[in-house]
């Protein structure tokens, strides 16, 4: 009798229901952290906005509540994307999702309090107009440090195909759109008088100067990308060719070794190599990911067949490309700023995983969190 209380209450616990109840749970805990990391991001902006970061002593606590809530925030995603590739059982995965989602919602609470304790501090603390001040101040050295996007946008249609410079143009256009909505809404706070309509407008103003910055960084990225890869593309493309005609020598001469195809697919990655250097002039950032994606397949194609050493002055070279490619993903990622949950944990395994791609001391090691962080920018 109990073997079989012991088996109803195990196919409970992996049945449909317990599966989607698990799901449900995840879920909701995604949710919870789309609504905290939009808290945070609201509360450190609040922060800017008011100068309570520049001030002294007076708001020690609420930078110490800041930080962990940011710190709150980062661990939320670790602990979310924990969720999403556990291997337990649908009963247990709930119970972590909730414990999960619990964690969340407390710290919702703490934000929502360090909010309304800043909104305090505030009020006794510097003058609206102050704060308006500080704000066109900020935007104003956002644009001289910067400079303007247009030259190098020019540099990059001039030299390049449209791919190569696209993500350049969208981030400039989206740059110029945030710094006409930070003067607009600057503008209004000039023309209002209540404290608290200033201090909001002031608010809206540091979030479009934000993302006027993080724009134009992206323009600069791009360009930087572009150029990185004009000078890189031709030595690449030819090294490939010379790894891929090696590699094809261990597929004939080992073929039990090797993925069945591994050859003829080889071989038909020799052709997108030889399609990538013509055009490589215009298109180096298409001919780089060629490069990554061909030596990619390669290791995979061929497995342990090469030996230790060779597997490792792969890794080795193919390395650098790799990281770049998942640079330029990463960076066309946060440009595009899509805000539903899911795009934000993919940034967030890409930004982790290229981290530990750079702190890795083992090349293929690197190699591989290089690969998961491009390959997570680049999903959509």
């Amino acid at each position: 009798m109990t073997a079989v209380v012991v088996m109803v209450v195990r196919t409970r616990r992996r049945s449909p229901r317990a599966r989607a109840a698990a799901d449900a749970a995840r879920l909701a805990a995604a949710d919870a952290l789309l609504r905290l990391d939009d808290a945070a991001t609201d509360l450190d902006i609040a922060f800017e906005a008011s100068e309570a970061l520049v001030d002294g002593d007076s708001t020690s606590a609420l930078r110490r509540s800041r930080a962990a809530a940011l710190r709150a925030r980062d661990r939320g995603f670790t602990d979310v994307a924990a969720l999403e590739s556990s291997s337990a059982i649908p009963a247990q995965r709930r119970i972590e999702a909730e414990a999960v989602r619990a964690q969340l919602e407390a710290q919702l609470a703490k934000v929502a309090r360090t909010r309304a304790e800043l909104v305090e501090w505030a009020r006794t603390h510097g003058t609206p107009s102050d704060r308006v001040r500080a704000a066109r101040a900020r935007r104003d050295d956002v644009v001289r440090a910067a400079g303007d996007p247009a030259p190098l946008i020019a540099g990059l249609r001039e030299r390049f195909a449209e791919d190569d410079w696209r993500d350049a143009a969208e981030a400039a256009d989206a740059a110029t759109a945030a710094l006409a909505q930070a003067d607009e809404t600057l503008a209004a706070a000039d023309a209002a008088t209540d404290p608290a309509e200033i201090d909001r407008l002031v608010h809206e103003a540091t979030d479009a100067t934000r993302r006027a910055a993080r724009h134009l960084k992206a323009v600069e990225d791009a360009h930087r990308i572009a150029l990185q890869a004009a000078d890189n593309a031709g030595a690449e493309v030819a090294a490939a060719r010379d790894e891929l005609a090696a590699a094809i020598d261990i597929a004939e001469s080992r073929p039990d070794e090797c993925a069945s195809d591994a050859a003829a697919r080889l071989r038909e990655a020799t052709n997108d190599l030889d399609a990538a250097a013509i055009d490589a002039g215009r298109r180096p950032r298409a001919a780089i990911e060629t490069v990554a994606r061909v030596r990619e397949l390669r290791d995979d194609l061929l497995g342990e067949a090469p030996s230790p050493r060779r597997r490792l002055e792969a890794a080795r070279a193919a390395l650098p490309g790799t990281l770049a490619c998942a640079r330029a993903a990463l960076a066309a990622a946060e440009a595009r700023d899509d805000r539903t949950i899911d795009a934000r944990l993919r940034r967030d395994r890409a930004r982790r995983e290229l981290a530990a791609a750079r702190a890795a001391t083992d090349a293929g090691v690197a190699l591989a969190n290089a690969r998961t962080a491009w390959q997570a920018a680049a999903a959509r």
